[in-house]
């Protein structure tokens, strides 16, 4: 896909199953209320964004307002009438997977006024709410209209945003390492619309990139994500930072420990022929980082054969110089990225010892067969 023939905008918006509509936020209200003249409105704001409320009741008048707060369960809402035709949402994650939770219950439509740059909340098909003090996954339709104002727009969410999106190059990487050496198949429509939304936030320092774009890139990165592209060890890497206290640089960190892992691996890395990684061990230590049992995560182990390792080895040293130039190309975007993460990693520090250890037993937390795997079967992950 040629960049000239898609803004971003335009592809996500050719991509999203809803409508999306960058404009202000009076346009948006106009939009509504004329595809839903005289339907009676809830709109969930979270804490802080409940200084909005008077400006959506001015937008909204008829609408029924709702602050909720990070852990107040979503049964209130069914305290409300049955006669309510539309839900609108802005505000934090949870307050707009409520709103998702409770349109799709109530087979409502759900109109999101977008805050976050960060789009996963919006269209991640699993969501999470608070029922009855207890949380709860549950499938949820994505919002039927979203509505882009810069003005309504949480201004520290971009750059989180931005490390995310470059971050899924790593994806990339690794999804075309597994089907030239695993010759496992990845969705080309996928991955082409994601190295699309990544080269548009390369070309352009962060300072000066343009906030839609950003948002653009996060939201079609996510969708391609339900659509077949797998983020790999790069997601789960993500989700266990994320976990042990990494906060919004986790895609950063996971990004770096991979990066580095990789250029090492195609850089020094060899087959170790008569060795077999502890395995039981192994999965003893990963069952506490991903709060499994030793059994779950030993029914989903794939271990190949000591021939089919073999095979591996022979394709990998044909390949592994184009891999080493993409791995250090992964380092140089890391280096662009330093300066404008500082503060973040001030605000989020982690322990090197933390991320070596959820870095070493990945390939036990990875239901496929990835890089690591691979690498922890070459006797090459016993750091």
């Amino acid at each position: 896909m040629r960049l000239t023939d898609f803004s971003l905008q335009k592809l996500a918006q050719s991509k999203y199953k809803g409508e999306i509509y960058f404009s202000n936020y009076e346009e948006g209200a106009g939009v509504l209320s004329r595809k839903y003249p005289y339907a009676k409105m809830l709109l969930l704001l979270s804490i802080n964004t409940a200084d909005k409320f008077t400006l959506f009741q001015q937008l909204f008048p008829q609408a029924t307002v709702c602050v909720l707060l990070p852990q107040e369960g979503v049964e209130k809402l069914f305290a409300l009438p049955d006669d309510l035709a539309l839900v609108l949402s802005y505000g934090e994650d949870y307050a707009v997977q409520a709103a998702r939770y409770f349109a799709s219950v109530r087979a409502l439509p759900c109109a999101v006024f977008v805050r976050n740059a960060q789009a996963k909340p919006l269209c991640m098909p699993e969501i999470e709410v608070c029922i009855g003090g207890q949380k709860s996954q549950s499938i949820a339709k994505h919002p039927e209209f979203l509505f882009i104002d810069d003005a309504l727009w949480d201004k520290d969410s971009f750059l989180p945003a931005y490390v995310n999106v470059l971050s899924a190059r790593t994806a990339l990487f690794e999804a075309k390492f597994n089907e030239l050496i695993l010759q496992t198949l990845y969705d080309r429509d996928c991955s082409q619309t994601v190295e699309s939304a990544i080269a548009v936030c390369a070309q352009t320092p962060f300072p000066f990139l343009e906030k839609r774009q950003i948002f653009c890139a996060s939201l079609l990165i996510c969708l391609c994500a339900q659509s077949g592209f797998s983020l790999g060890e790069l997601g789960i890497l993500t989700s266990i930072y994320e976990s042990l206290g990494a906060g919004s640089l986790a895609g950063f960190y996971a990004m770096e420990k991979l990066a580095k892992t990789y250029q090492v691996f195609f850089k020094y890395g060899n087959y170790r022929k008569y060795y077999t990684p502890p395995y039981h061990a192994r999965i003893r230590q990963a069952s506490g980082l991903y709060n499994k049992s030793e059994e779950e995560l030993d029914s989903q182990q794939i271990l190949p054969s000591v021939e089919t390792l073999s095979l591996y080895a022979q394709v990998y040293e044909t390949v592994r110089a184009q891999f080493l130039c993409e791995a250090q190309e992964l380092l140089r975007r890391l280096e662009w990225l330093e300066d404008n993460v500082k503060e973040y990693k001030a605000a989020f520090p982690m322990e090197n010892r933390l991320l070596n250890a959820a870095l070493k037993y990945l390939p036990e937390g990875n239901p496929h067969y990835g890089l690591t795997s691979l690498m922890r079967d070459f006797g090459l992950l016993d750091f």
